[in-house]
């Protein structure tokens, strides 16, 4: 059996300096696929920018995070936007809002379903869904990712599912940071028999939750001699300007090193010497 890899870029469409990041990865680099995020600044831009870019995968970053604009006016989805009219800063406390009842799955459903529309309007050729911070895999929020990509005929989902012993740290962060990742990879683990029955592609490895905006080369030809057969997805967040994005969303992330990784003659060498195949989510729906 082959060893297939996806490299994806998240947020494509958040801020210029991914937009541009996203384009030197794929044209100079290993990038294969990116996903756009329907309501980020730089949306057109990164909408022109994807029709240039001949032979890249094009997915959906479903998101309920991240302090950013809904693609509905807020006062249509108002359990999700409780802070000036955006939606919450993080995963943790968009599931302690769910956990104590306040979020309105029809919220969920519509703005997501208006996320969607948005970017399928734009005519690009769209090869899988996932989600910002994963919260397409959350308990309560996947049967609306499941029930969204059966209605809109989308082939393919991310299932983010690292190697549990992966990343362990014994710092209060690192723990914290371990567990979190062990959570969500099981739970996005438990829901491969229900995408499967629903005829869903998925990757079957997933690599880039413990090294979230820090995916570093060395770390990425660590991993890379690590990939195993089948089809292993490298999820990335690369940028052009590091303090740019920083001034905007203060996320400690390093994507100019990971911009490096992605475009790294050394990277690219160990890929050939493992005889490990490039491809996007396309290239899955149709084998």
């Amino acid at each position: 059996m082959a060893k297939k890899l996806i490299v994806n870029a998240d947020d494509f469409g958040i801020h210029e300096a991914v937009n541009r990041a996203v384009c030197r990865g794929f044209e100079s680099g290993i990038l294969t696929s990116t996903s756009l995020m329907a309501g980020g600044r730089a949306f057109d831009e990164a909408v022109k920018l994807a029709g240039d870019m001949k032979g890249i995968g094009i997915g959906i970053h479903l998101t309920l995070v991240g302090g950013l604009e809904t693609v509905l006016p807020p006062e249509e989805v108002p359990s999700l936007t409780w802070e000036g009219g955006r939606l919450c800063s993080n995963y943790m406390e968009l599931i302690q809002r769910d956990l104590k009842g306040r979020i309105r799955m029809d919220d969920v459903y519509r703005e997501w379903d208006a996320q969607i529309l948005k970017i399928l309007d734009t005519g690009l050729p769209v090869t899988h869904i996932d989600g910002h911070q994963h919260m397409h895999m959350w308990s309560h929020f996947f049967p609306i990712t499941l029930t969204l990509a059966k209605k809109y005929h989308i082939p393919c989902m991310r299932v983010p599912d690292e190697k549990v012993l992966f990343g362990f740290s014994p710092t209060p962060g690192g723990l914290f940071r371990f567990a979190a990742k062990n959570g969500l990879s099981l739970m996005a683990r438990s829901h491969r028999k229900t995408l499967k029955k629903a005829g869903i592609r998925t990757n079957d490895h997933f690599w880039g939750m413990m090294y979230g905006g820090h995916f570093y080369e060395n770390r990425m030809i660590s991993i890379l001699g690590r990939v195993e057969d089948g089809v292993t997805e490298f999820m990335c967040h690369p940028s052009a300007d590091r303090e740019a994005m920083e001034e905007t969303f203060h996320w400690g992330y390093e994507g100019e090193e990971e911009l490096k990784s992605l475009t790294s003659a050394s990277v690219r060498k160990v890929l050939e010497e493992r005889k490990i195949q490039l491809i996007s989510y396309r290239n899955l729906q149709e084998s």
